[in-house]
């Protein structure tokens, strides 16, 4: 998986005009938790996934390319990762790190790419998302 990652560069996704919703998960508050199931990523691979509640709305991508669009709910993650590259803002919270899935609706790649962390119930500013494993 870190092969395919690495390849992918810096993600660039971009945002969506998402309103902001309350999370309604009760381990939203915690960052991510229990086992999504196991997921063949886009290099054929299989990965064990983790819920996180997504209280916005964006599309995911890879580099400059828009690959899905991802809704507002409990979903699962792959995995997260740090880059240079900054999420887009969310009133006061800011972010660098990008959680790895599959959008809902998918427009290239099958969907996968990178989501924000600042969608993402849990995290703290420039820090990553509880519960959820480094890519």
């Amino acid at each position: 998986m870190k092969r395919v990652l690495a390849s992918l560069g810096a993600a660039a996704v971009l945002a969506t005009g998402a309103v902001a919703l309350t999370p309604t998960s009760a381990a939203a508050a915690d960052g991510c938790w229990g086992n999504a199931g196991q997921k063949k990523g886009p290099d054929g691979g299989t990965y064990t996934a983790r819920y996180c509640h997504n209280y916005q709305a964006s599309d995911v991508g890879v580099g400059n390319t828009r690959t899905g669009h991802l809704y507002a709910g409990d979903n699962w993650f792959v995995c997260q990762q740090k880059f240079d590259l900054e999420n887009p803002p969310v009133g006061s919270a800011r972010n660098n790190w990008w959680l790895w899935t599959q959008g809902d609706v998918a427009y290239a790649d099958n969907g996968w790419g990178w989501f924000p962390a600042t969608k993402v119930s849990g995290g703290n500013n420039w820090e990553p998302i509880p519960g959820l494993q480094n890519c």
